[in-house]
């Protein structure tokens, strides 16, 4: 996992990861401040991103979840949400992987992190990543947040 502002993606050197990234961030900061909610086509039919609002709530009400063929890249835009990080090997899976929509859910195990993402924040989740969000932090009973879906293969320097 990789998090921080989005402010500061240059500063923390991670123009390395690609210029799929670099774009994605550079299309992060064109967004209106509420854009539309679904799902967004960016330069190619492979990268999109998904405008999602929901509300938050206690942890055990959400699911670990872990992506095999893309890597997410998430900005909070508006509201809050806390979410939990453990490395994948350590948590036991939840039923089957679901290739159609990219998706193996996970039993909570030892919680390594838990990030707290308001508005301005990124968090990075590759393949090895099991996260869980939509966990209420103080403040903030929903967010507006913003998924970049980023192929695996295209989540490396050119």
């Amino acid at each position: 996992m990789i998090y921080g502002r989005l402010s500061d993606f240059e500063s923390m050197g991670l123009a390395v990861l690609g210029e799929t990234v670099t774009r994605a961030v550079q299309w992060i900061r064109q967004l209106p401040a509420d854009p539309r909610e679904g799902r967004h086509r960016l330069w190619d039919d492979e990268i999109y991103a998904l405008v999602l609002r929901y509300p938050t709530g206690a942890a055990e009400s959400s699911r670990f979840e872990t992506h095999r063929r893309y890597v997410d890249l998430q900005y909070t835009l508006a509201g809050g949400e806390a979410i939990e990080w453990a490395p994948r090997t350590t948590l036991t899976d939840d039923g089957d992987y679901d290739p159609a929509s990219d998706l193996l859910f996970h039993f909570p195990g030892a919680t390594v992190s838990r990030v707290v993402k308001p508005a301005g924040m990124f968090s990075i989740y590759t393949p090895v990543d099991a996260h869980r969000g939509k966990i209420r932090i103080a403040g903030h009973d929903d967010v507006l947040k913003l998924v970049v879906k980023i192929p695996i293969g295209r989540f490396a320097p050119s």
